[in-house]
């Protein structure tokens, strides 16, 4: 950990040195929060939601993106973590429409058919869902 967040700092300083931007792929929340000014979520490769980091984690609109918020570990709650049901896809045969279908509570025949287009849900924060108005969150603000 030591070390990672040596070479996180050291990226941080030659961002603002160079004046550049940084594209960082990861699985870790933490580090999106630290790092990261906007975030695309991927899923299966295929983008589910784009947005502000702080408005992705205070309201995440696409399914995939409030269960990986609700798996990580928070040291000022103590609360079960959630799981993504289901396995994940094989790529060489993807799943049709929604990549996520088969494993969204909230999949209904149109993400069989068809997958969802990127629509603007608030300022500068977008979406591939169908039902992207239906997501229940956990009523907790999932920021780190």
């Amino acid at each position: 950990m030591t070390i990672q967040a040596q070479v996180l700092d050291l990226l941080e300083d030659l961002k603002q040195k160079f004046g550049m931007s940084l594209v960082m792929i990861t699985h870790d929340m933490g580090i999106i929060a630290k790092m990261t000014t906007r975030v695309v979520v991927l899923y299966a490769g295929n983008v589910c939601e784009i947005a502000k980091t702080e408005d992705l984690y205070e309201n995440p609109r696409h399914p995939y993106t409030a269960l990986l918020l609700a798996a990580v570990p928070r040291l000022d709650k103590k609360k079960t973590l959630s799981i993504i049901p289901g396995n994940i896809p094989n790529l060489i045969e993807p799943p049709s429409g929604c990549r996520f279908h088969p494993r969204c509570k909230y999949a209904d025949s149109r993400c069989e058919e068809a997958p969802p287009t990127l629509e603007e849900v608030g300022p500068d924060h977008f979406v591939a869902c169908y039902q992207k108005e239906n997501i229940v969150l956990s009523g907790e603000n999932n920021k780190q």
